[in-house]
């Protein structure tokens, strides 16, 4: 369990006590690394905290000058600015998730989480204070990592700092960790500063809708764009289906729709009637072709289990055989997805057959059974993003 904030950072004299005898003994096993960390950390907390924790400036700077110029090498080796930027990401969408949760309980679990990451940011903050007060007294090696240090960080920062709308979510926390910094560090520490005044603790639920409130000009227009209502645009293999006739009856509408709002689409809509009216007008004195008054044919039932071809999410491909006549049916099951289908048999192969919508698709007659027998037939369907499937059948 975390200490209360104000405890943390006192308890950090004592700690740094504790240290100054093991950098002294001189014979810790492995890497200095990490206890080099925990000296800078410790010590940058409370060269930052003067007003609100009470330490020996000159005590502080004793125990930084015990560090080893090696060990202060193999601490800078392994400072990871991927992940303290990695880091820095997550705690800002875990902020917008602890403004929104599911419940209570949740909501406090990732504004600690979140917390725990800003931490990581103000550690290192600490770390680069302790070492330019290192490098001012005397300590070049420490002048040379902690300019190099500051230039590396500064990269995360700007990467980072526009993400600090979203830690307006934690501002209770980050105005208490803020309180105790002195005034020449505070403003530095965007983490904890930045939106964090009263009026910017709402940010996140009005964004999200979970309350009602008055946003700042930028975030009020930022929010227009993000919620504006869109409009897919409709293809051209949506408008060319419409043009033949093939649109549903959905799509057809949707179209209608759309254009009363798209001058562009609409444009095109009234292009296409007037075509299909200047065609009515040139063949309307043409004489209809002689054709034999129409026979009913009984209809034969097709069979119950019909040959299943090809199956997938957007589409299923079935054969049907009966004594008098091989058939292919198109099944759409993702109307969403699916565009258009068409058959060639394989002594016609660049003549599509025709095709009627039935109760089950799209149905396409192939023949009689000994008619077809040893051909094959080609199905082409094609789906509304512009994918092609050819699948071969049988007859």
């Amino acid at each position: 369990m975390i200490a209360p904030t104000p405890e943390r950072y006192s308890a950090r004299v004592e700690e740094l006590e504790s240290l100054r005898h093991e950098l002294e003994g001189g014979n810790r096993p492995g890497d200095p690394g990490p206890l080099v960390g925990r000296v800078l950390e410790a010590a940058g907390d409370l060269l930052r905290r003067t007003e609100a924790v009470k330490a020996e400036g000159g005590n502080v700077t004793a125990v930084l000058l015990l560090i080893p110029e090696a060990a202060l090498k193999s601490w800078s080796d392994g400072v990871q600015l991927p992940e303290l930027r990695t880091r820095l990401q997550r705690a800002a969408s875990q902020a917008v998730e602890a403004a929104i949760p599911d419940s209570p309980e949740e909501g406090e679990q990732l504004a600690g989480w979140a917390m725990q990451d800003l931490h990581a940011r103000d550690r290192l903050e600490s770390s680069l204070v302790a070492l330019e007060a290192l490098a001012s007294n005397g300590r070049g090696d420490a002048r040379v990592l902690f300019e190099r240090l500051r230039r590396a960080v500064e990269d995360v920062d700007s990467a980072c700092r526009p993400s600090a709308p979203a830690l307006s979510a934690l501002n209770g926390r980050r105005r208490t960790e803020a309180a105790l910094l002195d005034v020449a560090h505070r403003a530095r520490a965007w983490w904890y500063v930045v939106r964090s005044g009263i009026e910017d603790d709402a940010l996140v639920q009005v964004l999200g809708g979970e309350a009602k409130g008055r946003l700042p000009p930028a975030e009020k227009r930022a929010d227009g764009v993000v919620t504006r209502t869109r409009v897919r645009r409709i293809s051209y293999d949506e408008l060319f289906r419409f043009d033949l006739g093939l649109a549903t009856t959905v799509e057809a509408e949707v179209l209608r729709r759309q254009a009363a709002e798209d001058a562009e689409l609409k444009r095109v809509m009234a292009a296409m009637e007037e075509g299909e009216r200047a065609i009515e007008e040139v063949t309307k004195d043409d004489e209809p072709p002689l054709r034999s008054a129409p026979v009913p044919l009984p209809v034969e039932p097709r069979s119950s289990a019909p040959e299943v071809v090809e199956e997938r999410t957007e589409f299923k491909v079935l054969v049907f055989r009966t004594k008098t006549r091989v058939q292919v049916v198109v099944q759409p099951r993702r109307t969403d997805r699916f565009a258009a289908a068409a058959v060639f048999r394989s002594d016609e192969p660049e003549r599509g057959l025709p095709s009627r919508s039935g109760e089950l698709g799209h149905e396409f007659d192939l023949g009689a059974p000994e008619d077809v027998a040893g051909r094959t037939a080609r199905v082409v369907v094609r789906l509304v993003d512009g994918q092609t499937h050819a699948i071969e059948v049988k007859l």
